[in-house]
């Protein structure tokens, strides 16, 4: 920035008793405009800005200006705090720490004489300020009447170029409103039941003419943000970086790259002078080279170190005698070819700025009409380039795409990063629109359309007003002010804690912004998708992925509930497990319950109802194989124990996962209306618990399993009342179960023997 283009600001302060009103419980007026010269102070200090501001109080128990003669009330009361210079640390600990309330009634008319006297004086020092701009934070508690006072005032302002503007608890707009309202109703936008007085509403008036002179404006404490939006300096000063935009092997076009917008973050690594209280102290960095063994060496000889790669977590050596791994690049500005825009998702957008192609103007007219007309074919074609663009030969090569714009002003091409295919990572997700119980309906698709457009905050507040409710352009990043407010405050206060941001201006900015759309009309929106869209909680089984079935687990005998399958638990199984659900092909061994459930819910989800008959029928077989597989495991553990006790748990937990197995066969079978599988395989089975239990070693064992899992919980055949067209009644069923040793062959027409040696092939064929 040249001398010629810094800016000249004047913060004139009220610091007369009567700025210790109340605007909440914990801040004051004074309190509160002392914040805002704070983020004033701290934009341009960490910004390393070059613009000078003078700081004036007005209604102080002493008198410190040029105008006053040192007798008269005359500009009495009026101090210049500091003078014109780039702002420091001293003056933000003297903003933070030494402004304070005195018992005197300033006069803000003289005030606004002594700062416009104060940037002549800094003309007669050959100081040129390019922009002037007084900004007076008060409460219009007091000021003079003189009419000719004030008509010198408007006249210096208007000569000198400077721009008045007005901070104070009341919005332009309340103000207007108040000229209406009667007297004893005016209260502040604040809520402060505390009325305005006469004297106040005259000195707005006065300060309005005087800021519309001087195309300034009234701003209220809420509306500052948008203020100092406007003296926030550029970070981005882009001057261009020219390339030659090849298409082809032999035709380019000399192009400027220049930087559109871009991510606003904090220079925090720029900061120059600003972050050394002693100015006089050099500042230099450091670097050490240090071993990561156990020593710690420092490593001050270049020959201890040696150039390297990392693979893995070992250092290959590089030999410097070999070529470079380094790619060798040139800079570059390739057109590689076209795609349409479809084919460009939003999503792939990379990196934190968007950079505005134009044709160099020094190449000359032609290069910018085939540069035109290259931009219209590809907006009328609605087509985007690929490019291969490297920086310069230091950098990497980079992968972008060209937008074509078009308006009445401009004609250009909008650069955007973008990734290679090894950048892309896939993410295969449950496509819930397959699912017909969650498949929304017109109406709840209708209801969360206009709950996105009741947040909409690109939308005008009114239909007859222009405003947006939330403009960027107006608003600065919270995070950025943030930061500023912590490290100046820790900088002036070191021992003192970081302050509650919620009682911060930007905070109390944002909560304006959600208010804007948190109204009925949003809560009844909400209420809305409430009742269609209910929720339920779903509470997840403990994970069972890796268990080691041979772990010996103590459970109580006499619970029932480890045994009950909760039928409205299979689809909120599989919606919580993600998208490793996917991968189940089969019924495994670790765990066949789920993989069951998961199969069954898939075939509902996604076939016809013939297909899930014939699919069904192949996840049965699966399931029964592993049924006989656990219990046949569980006798072999019986068959290592020496004594007879019942209550070993190895036993008992083989033959409970292959009865949960059954229970879960059952529970479908019943849904799908595949009775008969189910019916036949139980009775097969039954048959086969009879000749295990033959043998005196297993006796014991069978029967216990039988009457514990089987008796206890009443599992028995699928009858003909859960489904029509099953022959097996309730008594037929209830006898069945009753005990595994009668002679059931009877009552169910089975006259089936099961040798000791026979397969688990023969057993499937009978079922």
């Amino acid at each position: 920035m040249s001398k010629n283009e810094i800016e000249g600001l004047v913060l004139l302060l009220d610091v007369s008793e009567s700025m210790s009103t109340k605007v909440n419980s914990k801040t004051s007026y004074l309190q509160a405009c002392v914040d805002i010269i704070q983020m004033i102070i701290q934009r341009k200090m960490f910004q390393s800005s070059k613009d000078e501001i003078a700081l004036i109080l007005f209604g102080t128990p002493g008198t410190e200006n040029e105008l006053w003669d040192g007798s008269s009330d005359e500009y009495r009361h009026v101090t210049v705090a500091r003078s014109f210079a780039i702002v420091d640390w001293e003056l933000l600990d003297y903003v933070q720490n030494k402004i304070s309330i005195s018992n005197i009634a300033g006069d803000i008319l003289d005030g606004i004489s002594v700062a416009i006297n104060h940037f002549t004086e800094d003309q007669n020092k050959k100081k040129i300020f390019k922009d002037k701009r007084i900004i007076a934070l008060t409460d219009f508690s007091s000021n003079s009447d003189e009419a000719d006072k004030l008509k010198q005032i408007s006249k210096e302002l208007t000569k000198n170029s400077i721009r008045l503007d007005t901070i104070s608890p009341f919005s332009e707009e309340d103000n207007r409103k108040n000229d209406d309202e009667p007297k004893n109703s005016r209260s502040n936008q604040d809520g402060n039941s505390k009325p305005m007085t006469r004297q106040q509403m005259d000195t707005i008036q006065i300060l309005r003419n005087l800021c519309e002179s001087t195309e300034g404006a009234l701003f209220s404490f809420e509306e500052t943000l948008t203020l100092l939006s406007t003296y926030q300096a550029k970070s981005i000063k882009s001057t261009g970086t020219k390339y030659q935009m090849t298409i082809g092997d032999k035709f380019t076009i000399p192009i400027i790259s220049m930087i559109k917008c871009k991510e606003n973050k904090p220079d925090i690594f720029k900061f120059k002078k600003v972050y050394a209280k002693d100015e006089s102290v050099e500042l230099k960095s450091d670097r050490a080279r240090i071993t990561k063994d156990d020593e710690q060496r420092d490593l001050d000889d270049k020959t201890d170190v040696v150039d390297a790669f990392k693979y893995g977590s070992t250092y290959v050596p590089i030999d410097s005698e070999t070529v470079s791994l380094r790619l060798e690049v040139e800079k570059c500005f390739s057109l590689l070819g076209y795609t349409k825009s479809e084919n460009i998702h939003r999503h792939y957008f990379l990196g934190d700025s968007v950079h505005q192609i134009v044709p160099d103007p020094a190449a000359g007219y032609e290069y910018e009409e085939v540069f035109v007309n290259m931009v219209r074919a590809m907006f009328e074609e609605d087509v985007y380039g690929i490019v291969r663009k490297v920086f310069n030969s230091r950098s990497s090569p980079e992968l972008g795409c060209l937008i074509p714009y078009i308006t009445k002003e401009t004609i250009c091409l909008f650069y955007q990063s973008l990734p290679f295919e090894d950048d892309l990572k896939k993410i295969n997700l449950d496509n819930f629109m397959s699912m017909k119980k969650f498949k929304p309906n017109e109406k709840q698709l209708n209801l969360i359309d206009d709950l996105i457009n009741s947040m909409d905050l690109s939308k005008k507040m009114d239909q007859d007003e222009e405003e947006e409710l939330y403009d960027p352009h107006l608003t600065f990043n919270p995070y950025i002010q943030r930061m500023f407010q912590s490290i100046g405050l820790r900088a002036t206060n070191p021992t003192s804690e970081l302050p509650d941001f919620a009682n911060h201006f930007t905070n109390s900015h944002l909560k304006k912004l959600g208010e804007k759309i948190h109204n009925e009309k949003t809560e009844d929106l909400l209420k809305r998708c409430r009742e269609e869209f209910p929720i339920r909680e779903l509470v997840k089984k403990a994970k069972k992925g890796e268990e080691n079935i041979f772990d010996k687990v103590k459970k109580d005998e006499n619970s029932d509930d480890a045994l009950d399958v909760n039928e409205e638990e299979n689809l909120n199984e599989i919606l919580s497990s993600g998208t490793e659900n996917n991968k189940i092909k089969k019924v495994g061994t670790v765990s066949p319950v789920n993989d069951f459930k998961i199969l069954c819910e898939k075939l509902l989800l996604s076939m016809d109802s013939t297909e899930i008959q014939e699919e069904f029928e192949q996840i049965c077989l699966q399931i029964q194989i592993i049924i006989k597989d656990l219990f046949e495991e569980s006798l072999q553990q019986a068959s290592s124990i020496s004594d007879s006790d019942m209550s070993d748990m190895g036993v008992f937990t083989f033959q409970e996962k292959s009865f949960n197995c059954i229970k879960v066969l059952r529970e479908y079978s019943v849904r799908l209306n595949s009775f008969e599988s189910f019916n036949s395989f139980l009775k097969a089975f039954k048959i086969y618990l009879i000749n295990e239990s033959k043998k005196s070693k297993f006796n014991k064992y069978v029967e216990n399993f039988w009457r514990k899992f089987f008796i206890e919980t009443s599992l028995s055949l699928i009858t003909n009342a859960e489904c029509k067209l099953s022959d097996v009644d309730l008594e037929q069923s209830n006898e069945f179960v009753k005990s595994l040793n009668q002679n059931s062959d009877n009552a169910l027409n089975i006259d089936v023997e099961i040798s000791n040696k026979e397969d688990e092939e023969d057993l499937l064929d009978l079922m």
